[in-house]
């Protein structure tokens, strides 16, 4: 068995709670996907600064430029850059894929002041921990957004590619799209959540999971304690992810026990 298979088949068993989570069968309509945005944003921002940790780690960003190591691993990042920090919206406009989700909440009416806080605060010259005790937030959110910047911030390539591979993985966009197609058949109450669905589709398909694995495989190469690492940080990630389901879905059952009382 080679070493990404081997992290692949540690990850059985974190991936089938994952993909079997009892949130799944919580979202019924357009107001539990309310209460999942609100909570999933923070993934969402965190999600970027992911990708540009990698980005500041396998291509160059500083003056003077120096070529990279491996202008292979540099094109697939710089892509990925691209494609969610300068997206084009529904609108013909360029726009980040975070800025979009903003948009879709706000058309939804879930609330963005926190999120919306915490960039503030961060803009201000706080960190991000000091941030997320500034703003109310659920703790296992919390605790998933801390997990992915301790990662960013070991400053090892080969960790932050693997929660960058194996950490952000969910079949959230189908269901979305299944409970729009109940709630806005016409695509007119809600069409900034469908577009954003439908480009995290087509950007995440057949070519980025395979270059995600290159990359670990790169970036690991014959060094046995960089693909410990590697497993440990993904098992990490992946059960932040279920965490931060549950959480969520503590949320949906609560509106569902509220709803039942009416």
């Amino acid at each position: 068995m080679n070493s990404v298979k081997q992290v692949e088949y540690s990850l059985a068993d974190l991936r089938y709670r994952l993909q079997n989570h009892p949130l799944y069968q919580n979202l019924k309509d357009i107001r539990d996907v309310e209460i999942f945005m609100k909570n999933h944003v923070y993934a969402v921002w965190d999600f970027m600064s992911l990708l540009k940790g990698l980005q500041m780690c396998l291509t160059s960003v500083k003056v003077p430029w120096l070529p990279t190591e491996n202008s292979k691993l540099a094109r697939f990042i710089n892509e990925i850059v691209v494609a969610e920090e300068s997206d084009v919206n529904e609108e013909g406009e360029p726009q980040s894929h975070f800025q979009m989700y903003i948009d879709a909440m706000r058309q939804i009416g879930a609330g963005t002041d926190q999120i919306e806080r915490l960039i503030k605060l961060i803009r201000q010259g706080h960190g991000v921990s000091d941030g997320l005790d500034n703003i109310s937030i659920n703790s296992k959110v919390a605790a998933f957004v801390r997990h992915t910047f301790s990662i960013i911030n070991s400053q090892q390539p080969h960790l932050i590619a693997s929660a960058f591979t194996f950490g952000r993985e969910d079949v959230i966009p189908d269901m979305f799209i299944e409970i729009l197609d109940q709630s806005d058949w016409e695509n007119t109450k809600y069409n900034k959540l469908r577009y954003y669905l439908k480009r995290h589709i087509e950007l995440d398909g057949d070519d980025h999971g395979p270059l995600s694995l290159m990359m670990i495989e790169e970036l690991c190469g014959n060094d046995n304690q960089k693909w410990t690492e590697v497993q440990k940080v993904a098992q990490e990630s992946l059960q932040h992810r279920i965490n931060l389901w549950d959480a969520i879905n503590q949320k949906l059952e609560e509106r569902k026990r509220t709803t039942e009382l009416v």
